[in-house]
Order: structure tokens, then C-alpha cells, then sequence
């Protein structure tokens, strides 16, 4: 008997110490300001909305009388009738997709009090005039990150990514200004 606790005694204490040691050199990383991280931004989105409505109203009224017989005959047919109607039927229906995939280095900027990550940056690129800005701001916890410093932006909690261009195919891409008076009126 007393052989069994004094195996129970040995295997709990070296279980713990091998648990100490493997905690030593396990995989957690320790995250400083001003670190580089890099993001894969993979985000889609999409939404569909439609309605209708139907509406019928009509109204009817008649008052006849018979000419008159007998002594009344002098009463001539007589009539009077009066309706109404209306109708109208309407449909909407909206659909909007998006979608943005890119690979963009951020620095952490501070980190909160639960060791939470605060990450932010901007990346630009010139292509023929063209200049592509895609900005990322947000929030990481440290385990979320991988091995090689990558996390996935579905991974980031108050993400704000943008993405928006300048040059001549922004600028023709947008509305002109009677269309946009037109469509303010109408």
C-alpha cells in the first residue's frame, strides 16, 4: 500500500514538472509595440431585400326607380349612380455583393489591458495612375495570431478595412452633377 502512494506521489510530481516545462517552451509569443503583423484579407459580403404591395379600393352605389304605373305613370324612369376605384401596386427589390482579398502588413499600435492587440495600417499602391489605398484598423488576441506573425481578418473584432481608389477610373466611375440634381428631385 505504501508502495502505491509512493508512486502516486511520484507520478503527480513529475507530471507537473514535465507540465512546467512544456508551458516553458510552448508556442506563446510575446507581442510588443511598434511589431509588424500580416494580415490575409479574405472578406466577402453580401445582402438581398425585396417587398411589394397590393392594394385594391373601390366603391359602389346605384339608387333606380321604376317609371311610374297605374295613376303614376306621369313619373318618368330615373337613375342615379356614382363609382370609385382605385388600384396600385408596388415592387423593390435591392441586391449588393463585395468582396476583398489582399495580403497588408500592420503594426500593432498599443495593447489593451487583456493583452489584446490594437492593430492598424495603410498600404498604397500606384498602377498606372491609379492609386488603390486600403486601410485596416482593429483588434487581435495574441493566440490568434500564427506562427509566422499572420492573422486572418476574420479573426479581427471591430475591423474597419477600406479600400477605395483615385485616378481617372475613380473619378469617371462617379455620378455627375445633374444626374445627381435629378436623381435629389425625382
Amino acid at each position: 500500500m505504501k508502495a502505491k502512494i509512493l508512486f502516486i506521489i511520484v507520478f503527480l510530481a513529475t507530471s507537473s514538472l514535465f507540465s512546467a516545462v512544456s508551458s516553458i517552451y510552448s508556442d506563446h509569443k510575446s507581442f510588443t509595440v511598434g511589431d509588424i503583423l500580416t494580415v490575409i484579407i479574405t472578406e466577402t459580403s453580401s445582402a438581398k431585400a425585396g417587398a411589394s404591395s397590393q392594394t385594391d379600393r373601390s366603391f359602389n352605389h346605384g339608387f333606380n326607380t321604376e317609371a311610374g304605373k297605374g295613376p303614376f305613370d306621369f313619373i318618368p324612369l330615373s337613375g342615379l349612380g356614382a363609382s370609385a376605384g382605385n388600384s396600385s401596386k408596388g415592387d423593390a427589390n435591392t441586391s449588393r455583393e463585395g468582396s476583398l482579398k489582399a495580403n497588408m502588413t500592420v503594426r500593432i499600435v498599443s495593447i489593451d489591458d487583456n493583452g489584446n492587440l490594437v492593430i492598424q495600417g495603410t498600404k498604397s499602391v500606384l498602377i498606372n495612375g491609379e492609386e488603390e489605398i486600403t486601410s485596416l484598423e482593429g483588434t487581435v488576441r495574441s493566440q490568434d495570431v500564427s506562427a509566422n506573425n499572420t492573422v486572418s481578418s476574420t479573426n479581427i473584432a471591430d475591423a474597419k478595412i477600406e479600400y477605395k481608389g483615385k485616378g481617372v477610373v475613380a473619378e469617371a466611375s462617379k455620378v455627375g452633377l445633374i444626374t445627381r440634381i435629378f436623381n435629389f428631385l425625382f
